[in-house]
């Protein structure tokens, strides 16, 4: 779906069209799901974030403005609602770090992804792994990324690139490992 048909989605939701919802959700669920997963790092955190972002879409949608960019406006939400959940998980639950799944999440290999987002969890920083999957994953253009995360394009460009060669010198050492 283009940034013009989610807009006029937006819009028909604002005028209380359920199908404009759904098609909403069927077009960002997967690319959503991974951003959120990039930031808490934990598969089952993700979903409940991913739903809470939802909700809080059908709920804020009277502030949405025509004509803005609603990838950047969901992308934005599902943010501020992880990194809000992360705070608050963070106050409440003692972490053990040597616990694997403290640091990096329980993944199955049914699971889409996983190893990829194994690796990504154990050698990116947040940020860096925010941009790889905003990039690869959900197809964002870089000066979109940027939008959505209100950074400078440059600094987009940088981490991208940055994210990528030591993604690829983490894969390389793996592969040495197992040889």
């Amino acid at each position: 779906m283009t940034k013009q048909e989610l807009d006029r989605k937006m819009l028909l939701l604002q005028q209380g069209d359920e199908q404009a919802f759904e098609d909403i959700y069927n077009d960002t669920r997967r690319g959503l799901f991974a951003f959120i997963l990039s930031i808490c790092r934990n598969y089952h955190t993700a979903e409940d974030m991913m739903q809470t972002a939802y909700i809080r879409l059908r709920t804020s949608i009277a502030s949405y403005k025509a004509g803005g960019n609603a990838y950047a406006w969901l992308y934005t939400i599902a943010k501020n609602a992880t990194l809000t959940e992360m705070k608050r998980l963070k106050r409440e639950t003692p972490v053990d770090m040597d616990d694997p799944s403290s640091q990096y999440g329980w993944y199955t290999m049914n699971e889409v992804g996983a190893p990829v987002t194994a690796v990504m969890n154990r050698v990116l920083s947040e940020n860096e792994r925010q941009i790889v999957t905003l990039h690869i994953i959900s197809g964002f253009k870089h000066r979109e990324i940027a939008e959505i995360l209100q950074k400078p394009l440059g600094t987009v460009l940088w981490t991208y690139n940055n994210a990528l060669a030591k993604l690829k010198r983490a894969i390389e050492k793996e592969r040495e490992y197992e040889d």
